[in-house]
């Protein structure tokens, strides 16, 4: 198991919300330079204490070249690897997945409304099982929307 980082964690690129309940949405990217393995963590993007996370979008090329792709991933923070996007299989030949944190079903999130943050944290994509034959080049791009 290995922590990765992406663009928007290791520019240490903070992004400061609108006043007054205004949503901001961050996008962050990271580049794959190795096949994924079994419990690898990227993080993805940063969320502050007093933050709110409102929905998120994963955006994943085919990271399982194998004839029998394997991989999943979910999206969380913290203690709850999986409470945005539990058990996604885009990766198997490559897609979108998204949800609002409001825990609508047919998207893959537990959390049962929007999620606020009551110290800094991040959020990371988990690689839940591994892939058949790992891809090792393309870009995980994710949406968050923050308040």
């Amino acid at each position: 198991m290995a922590t990765f980082t992406s663009d928007a964690i290791s520019g240490n690129s903070a992004f400061q919300n609108f006043p007054q309940g205004n949503l901001g949405v961050r996008v962050a990217n990271y580049s794959i330079g190795a096949a994924l393995a079994a419990n690898d963590i990227i993080q993805m993007c940063d969320v502050f204490a007093g933050e709110t996370v409102y929905g998120v979008m994963l955006t994943a090329p085919d990271l399982d070249t194998g004839g029998s792709p394997a991989i999943v991933l979910d999206v969380g923070y913290g203690g709850a690897a999986a409470s945005l996007i539990d058990g996604s299989t885009i990766g198997q030949a490559g897609g979108t997945a998204s949800s609002l944190a409001i825990g609508h079903a047919t998207h893959g999130s537990t959390a049962t409304a929007p999620v606020a943050f009551t110290a800094d944290d991040t959020i990371d994509v988990t690689v839940q099982v591994a892939p058949a034959t790992g891809a090792t080049s393309g870009t995980l791009t994710m949406y968050l929307i923050v308040g």
